[in-house]
């Protein structure tokens, strides 16, 4: 008995994590073709809300110390000096870690705790022979495995035609607490500190001709820089951006969650926040039935019932996020630029704004 955990990434140690504070029987089994492939590069940096450090710190996987908070996020127009829309705050709304650093941490934790064993997948033979392991839950995280194509292939989906290129710069030593994101013409560009000397950058691009061009992306992200010294900038890494949304969330006792679930556009930084959400309600709904001794076969069901709208109405609204700010870019809307200078001034909309990318959307 027990549940199984297919493929060693961030959202796998996490659940892990979740489940064997429970005192729930944990088997990790680590795909090691597919989980090679997996980015865990040291210019990939993590988003989160405060709802989500919560959650990370009460879990025991991550201290809120530990991370660099952000005090203030700017939104620009292209190349426009001031900021059409912030958010200010003496409370810690929103953090940066690096993923690298939250990787090997959660996986030291995890290799040193009894309720889990980590295992390997040695052959081609595993899948068939896994439903005689009695699993009372199988859940898979990527898109690369056996279950996911055979189980999980109607999905909603959206090709951006975009890549999004990540980096860290190394600059002079400030007071580096504000966020800033520029929506450019090329794609909207992210600055996020994540010391007083070190800021991660997402860029995501739909400009087919700067896509093959690595140059002049970095030439273009000194160009918008408009606060550091930069002294140094590590190589640019890549992935394509896609809307992805699986139809169904489980069949029998296999879920499909992570990155097999939902991908979306990280404009936002939202991306594993919407994980940590869908991990906060699966924890416990499978706590609740262990602690009423009940068979988990009705988790699945109630998980799919409480997350699936929530999470394709916060997908789209990304989504229409980006493809807002694509048009306005390409047309130049003027009525737009009074729009967010409405907003800018509206204590209670900017609040509303700021609870929904804090907690997202629940029903």
């Amino acid at each position: 008995m027990g549940i199984c955990l297919i493929g060693k990434n961030l959202t796998t140690l996490v659940l892990a994590k979740t489940l064997v504070n429970e005192g729930i029987l944990v088997d990790l089994y680590d795909d090691k073709k597919i989980s090679k492939k997996l980015d865990k590069s040291v210019s990939r940096t993590i988003g989160l809300s405060n709802d989500s450090i919560n959650f990370l710190e009460n879990q025991k996987i991550i201290l809120k110390k530990n991370c660099w908070d952000i005090k203030q996020i700017n939104l620009y127009k292209n190349e426009e000096p001031k900021s059409f829309l912030n958010f200010k705050s003496e409370k810690k709304n929103f953090f940066i870690t690096p993923y690298n650093a939250l990787y090997k941490s959660l996986d030291l934790k995890l290799k040193r705790n009894k309720f889990i064993n980590f295992k390997k997948i040695l052959n081609k033979n595993f899948y068939e022979k896994l439903y005689n392991k009695n699993y009372e839950i199988i859940i898979i995280t990527d898109t690369k495995n056996y279950l996911f194509k055979k189980y999980f292939s109607k999905r909603i989906q959206k090709n951006y035609n975009s890549t999004a290129f990540t980096t860290i710069i190394t600059h002079s030593k400030l007071s580096n607490k504000i966020a800033e994101q520029y929506f450019t013409s090329f794609g909207p560009l992210a600055f996020l500190p994540i010391s007083n000397y070190k800021t991660s950058i997402v860029f995501s691009i739909y400009d087919k001709d700067l896509i093959s061009n690595k140059t002049k992306i970095k030439k273009l992200i000194k160009h918008y820089n408009q606060n550091y010294e930069i002294k140094n900038m590590l190589e640019l890494q890549e992935f394509p951006i896609n809307l992805s949304l699986s139809r169904n969330y489980y069949h029998k006792n296999v879920l499909s969650f992570g990155d097999a679930l939902h991908k979306i556009h990280p404009l936002a930084g939202q991306g594993f926040n919407m994980t940590l959400r869908d991990t906060q309600v699966l924890s416990q709904l499978i706590k609740n039935n262990k602690d009423l001794g009940l068979s988990l076969n009705t988790v699945l069901e109630q998980f799919e019932k409480k997350r699936k709208d929530s999470n394709y109405i916060f997908a789209f609204g990304i989504d229409f996020i980006h493809e807002f700010f694509k048009l306005s870019n390409n047309y130049n809307l003027k009525s737009v630029d009074k729009f967010f200078k409405l907003i800018n001034k509206n204590v209670f909309i900017k609040n509303k704004i700021e609870y929904f990318a804090n907690k997202g959307i629940n029903f």
